[in-house]
């Protein structure tokens, strides 16, 4: 009997090279909350957790790393690259298609085709690498634990005050966003308590929050922690929205308030976790705006801070609001007119009319990258650059 052979391209060893972070738990629980949300109405994103196999057996890994686990010949997708909605993610695919096609055949490796909804599924799995938090540095953290004046007033082990809770008495496994919702709930008490104590209230850059939620859950008892769904539902967080008086100074794309940033339009690069940390550096902001409206500070529970941030990250990822006027500009400028005619009704390429009209952008965007190749020769024939 054949031995069956592995995939054209793609070296045996990469089926063991899974992308590490985020864990393959935490993609199908994302997974889940997506397929739940879609069946209220909410945004259609495509499956995380297929997307990340699709990642190893489409060959990605091969050049490209998660977070230090993968390739390295193209960049690192955990840490670098791919950041914002899925048409920024398109984006950096379409401008790099080219030389990846070239780096592809140095490396005698077959280019990938997607079929069906394999785009969709992989382009989610890279969405959602930026919603889950990096391994943070607990010796950092615990540097930041008495720079950032936690120590004068909370204690682990045998060192810090006394004037609030332990911060060593939960659960190691508790999640990161259980711990920044407690910080919220703690605030008006905790900056009072700083104010009096004339104490510099903390503010978070960077990865610092993380780092710090790591050395805090690395003191912690060795016990399980309650059930805390992490990644949090998007359908439960928009009424969250609402209900907790945020969408009164905020709006997600133009619908709420207008005395805050609009969430949607604002730039949010970050995980949850350093959203959460942002969140809180704009507490007096926000602390002084809510009482001259008369609101009572909210208080979140349970899983309401998760299912509010997953409500904001999924809204973000049809980030942009198409416009017919510019999307015409931007066919002419990038002379997609010259091989498919001025008005799509083609040339040198077909007409573009029958392939769209009815298509999602998943479906248009994978019919463009499998069409990439042939464009790139036509193009090049004709002296053309590759449009960007």
């Amino acid at each position: 009997m054949r031995k069956r052979r592995p995939e054209p391209g793609i070296r045996r060893r990469s089926s063991s090279r899974v992308a590490a972070p985020p864990t393959w738990l935490a993609v199908v629980v994302i997974s889940a909350f997506l397929t739940a949300g879609a069946a209220h109405g909410a945004t259609v994103i495509g499956d995380p957790a297929r997307g990340q196999l699709l990642f190893v057996t489409k060959g990605c890994v091969e050049c490209h790393a998660v977070r230090g686990a993968g390739g390295r010949i193209g960049p690192d997708l955990g840490r670098s690259s791919v950041k914002g909605s899925f048409y920024e993610i398109v984006a950096a695919m379409w401008n790099h298609a080219q030389t990846m096609g070239e780096k592809m055949k140095e490396l005698r490796l077959v280019r990938p085709r997607f079929e069906g909804t394999e785009l969709s599924d992989l382009l989610a799995f890279l969405y959602f690498l930026n919603y889950f938090d990096e391994p943070g540095d607990v010796r950092s953290g615990k540097s930041l634990f008495a720079e950032k004046h936690c120590i004068e007033c909370h204690a682990i082990g045998r060192e810090g005050g006394r004037t609030g809770p332990r911060l060593d008495a939960f659960p190691r496994g508790t999640p990161p966003l259980q711990i920044a919702q407690d910080l919220w709930n703690h605030g008006p008490v905790m900056i009072s308590t700083m104010h009096a104590r004339d104490l510099e209230v903390p503010a978070f850059r960077g990865n610092e929050i993380i780092d710090l939620f790591a050395y805090l859950r690395s003191q912690g008892q060795r016990r399980a922690p309650r059930a805390f769904k992490s990644a949090g539902d998007p359908v439960k967080g928009k009424l969250a929205f609402a209900a907790k008086g945020c969408s009164r100074c905020h709006a997600v794309f133009g619908d709420g308030g207008s005395i805050g940033p609009d969430l949607g339009r604002t730039e949010l690069r970050g995980s949850v976790t350093q959203l959460a940390g942002r969140m809180w550096n704009h507490w007096p902001a926000m602390s002084g705006a809510m009482q001259s409206m008369g609101m009572p500070t909210p208080v979140f529970r349970n899983e309401e801070l998760a299912d509010v941030f997953a409500y904001l990250f999924v809204s973000r990822y049809n980030a942009a609001e198409p416009s017919v006027e510019q999307g015409l500009a931007v066919y002419r400028e990038k002379r997609c007119a010259s091989c498919h005619g001025m008005h799509g009704e083609g040339g040198i390429g077909p007409p573009l009319a029958p392939i769209t009209n009815g298509q999602s952008k998943e479906e248009i965007a994978r019919r463009m990258w499998n069409h990439a190749p042939e464009m790139s020769i036509r193009m090049n024939d004709r002296q053309i650059a590759w449009p960007r």
